[in-house]
């Protein structure tokens, strides 16, 4: 229990600098993100988790780019005891975004050992996971119909 603490506070504390490198007060992001002021609060305090889709608006109201906006969903979704799948990646196969937490979990990929995720843009269905020991894990799914 005291790990998964650990893990809220600093959660809790990426969002915040990721919200004062934008210039934004809590009630700013919340308005621009479409949540609510307290559950800003509570995620940068470390007191509650929040679903995907509710961390994904924020991280939209950021305007992250896909990259950070990702890893900031991966870190999410290690907290979450509900959701198992990043929402909204129009670009990229929703299978191949769904299915990543598992496969990184099963190689013992955290969220926090990751340095670089490169979202092939020109290539549908790549995805480039560098840790910070430098590994390199490529993944590409391809959906076929028979």
């Amino acid at each position: 229990m005291v790990k998964n603490i650990k893990k809220l506070k600093k959660f809790g504390r990426a969002l915040k600098s990721l919200r004062n490198e934008k210039g934004l007060t809590q009630p700013e992001l919340a308005s621009v993100s479409g949540v609510t002021t307290s559950i800003v609060n509570d995620l940068e305090n470390g007191i509650r988790t929040a679903g995907s889709k509710t961390v994904n608006k924020i991280a939209k109201g950021l305007e992250l780019n896909d990259q950070d906006r990702f890893r900031l969903l991966l870190n999410s979704l290690e907290l979450s005891k509900r959701d198992f799948v990043i929402p909204d990646f129009e670009n990229y196969p929703p299978e191949l975004i769904n299915f990543l937490p598992f496969i990184l979990s099963k190689f013992g990929i955290t969220p926090e050992l990751i340095k670089d995720v490169d979202l092939h843009t020109k290539q549908k269905g790549a995805i480039e996971i560098t840790t910070k020991q430098n590994t390199k894990l490529n993944l590409e799914i391809k959906l076929s119909q028979r």
